[in-house]
């Protein structure tokens, strides 16, 4: 249970804080988007839980699950935004849609774990712990982007790309999950060097949607992501 709960914390938070320290390492000039993007993630995740039995209930069940298409998408669309140059609506957008996802997924952890005295002892030492590596992880992470950065701004690029690229790649998982989309064979099976569920996969994971064993449609919606951002990057660099 302990160490469940640590993964479970760990990768549901760090799409989230990397992102969030990728947008500061970008926009280490301004904090007006930080502090609105904080109070709306405070007033959804305080409206919306009374109402995930009845979401969840939508569109024959998948409620739930076009919910979190909706977020990912969202946060691709603010990714194209901000590199079109409206930086702090673009980041608000982008960090609300992730910690929409953060905080559900979440929530129906701790209410589906949360039991006997044993399991709910373990369950908040978990998320305490959990807690705290992924933000060690993203102080790290934010002060490995100051030093990439004064190499090349590319990098910072880069990053964002496979950030964009793992809102991509979760949406037509998401899709193929409700039959929205046809399921392929899996191109390669990559588990035996990374598994999703070590520490090292579930990293990989939150940072830019490693998938083990992705189909073609996966791997399509990865690099057109991937490719997307990188073009619009180059072209707000031309712009500067």
């Amino acid at each position: 249970m302990l160490i469940n709960t640590v993964l479970v914390y760990i990768r549901e938070l760090l799409p989230v804080l990397l992102l969030l320290a990728t947008l500061l390492r970008l926009q280490h000039h301004s904090r007006r988007w930080l502090w609105q993007s904080t109070f709306l993630t405070a007033v959804m995740l305080i409206v919306l839980p009374p109402w995930l039995g009845d979401i969840t209930q939508l569109a024959d069940g998948t409620g739930l699950e076009w919910l979190f298409i909706s977020a990912h998408l969202s946060t691709l669309i603010a990714l194209f935004i901000l590199l079109a140059g409206r930086m702090n609506s673009a980041s608000v957008l982008a960090l609300c849609a992730q910690a929409l996802l953060c905080g559900i997924n979440l929530l129906l952890y701790g209410l589906t774990n949360i039991g006997t005295d044993n399991s709910t002892e373990s369950f908040w030492l978990g998320a305490v712990l959990g807690v705290g590596i992924g933000a060690s992880i993203a102080v790290i992470w934010y002060q490995l982007l100051a030093e990439l950065q004064r190499v090349s701004q590319f990098i910072l690029g880069m990053m964002l790309a496979l950030i964009g690229a793992r809102q991509g790649i979760e949406t037509v998982t998401l899709l193929g999950q409700i039959d929205m989309l046809p399921s392929g064979e899996a191109l390669w099976d990559s588990s035996a060097l990374v598994s999703e569920h070590t520490e090292v996969g579930v990293f990989f994971q939150a940072w830019f949607g490693y998938e083990a064993t992705p189909d073609m449609v996966q791997l399509g919606s990865w690099l057109m992501s991937f490719i997307l951002i990188l073009m619009l990057w180059q072209w707000r660099r031309g712009k500067l």
